[in-house]
């Protein structure tokens, strides 16, 4: 990964644990900063009820399901059965580049998480 894609998920990551802190998840960090273990399973911020992995600017290729089901897979190596992190839902959230030229709108901050793990959250 070159330094300019490195400093992105750096700074997307950053930005999403400030907002998270803002909505009330005062503990909110980066896994980098936080934990090596979350990190180690694709989990970009820690501290919130939810498993977050976060992709900035162009992801060519990205494929969300590959994604979360990779998260499923080192959480399952990584932590206990009864962890809480196997109860908490799985999301990817895409912060997009708009494009040269484009204002950003609010499709170009994508969140991805699967149907079941939806159905729970809206339970």
């Amino acid at each position: 990964m070159s330094n300019t894609n490195r400093t992105k998920g750096h700074k997307a990551e950053t930005y999403y644990a400030k907002i998270f802190r803002e909505l009330g998840y005062d503990k909110c960090v980066t896994s980098r900063y936080g934990s090596r273990q979350h990190d180690d399973c694709a989990i970009d911020l820690i501290n919130i009820p939810i498993n977050v992995q976060v992709k900035a600017g162009k992801q060519r290729g990205m494929n969300p399901g590959l994604i979360l089901r990779e998260m499923d897979k080192r959480l399952a190596e990584a932590f206990p059965e009864d962890a809480k992190e196997h109860n908490q839902p799985n999301i990817v959230i895409h912060k997009k580049e708009p494009g040269k030229g484009n204002k950003r709108d609010k499709y170009d901050e994508i969140v991805t998480m699967s149907f079941e793990d939806y159905i729970e959250l809206i339970r």
